[in-house]
């Protein structure tokens, strides 16, 4: 398959073949495209970002996963970003929601309110 390494500018085309266990990738220009190839092909992970509401306010407030998240557990993620109510006041870092939908991964305010 072909898969276009998105871990720096470049933006390498790679190809990338699994047969059995052994997954093989060519046409990267450093040892971050393979490796983001082969995580890629294993255990596909993605950053979500959102939008909670805030009690009393029509002004949401912005959030994120702190790590990238398994992409088969986003719609979970972003149902309990849907769910969450915040009270004010809000840092940046603040966490949200912990352990979001089972991941092991906190949501976390990327503004102060």
């Amino acid at each position: 398959m072909k898969m276009i390494c998105i871990n720096c500018p470049r933006g390498c085309e790679m190809d990338v073949e699994c047969e059995g266990g052994n997954i093989t990738v060519s046409g990267n220009a450093c040892a971050r495209g393979e490796a983001y190839a082969k995580s890629e092909v294993v255990n596909p992970t993605r950053m979500v970002t959102g939008l909670v509401r805030i009690a009393g306010m029509r002004k949401p407030l912005p959030v994120k996963t702190r790590t990238a998240i398994p992409k088969a557990k986003i719609d979970a993620v972003l149902f309990a970003m849907h769910q969450a109510t915040v009270q004010l006041p809000v840092k940046i870092g603040d966490v949200i929601i912990p352990d979001a939908a089972g991941t092991g991964v906190d949501v976390v305010a990327t503004a102060n309110m």
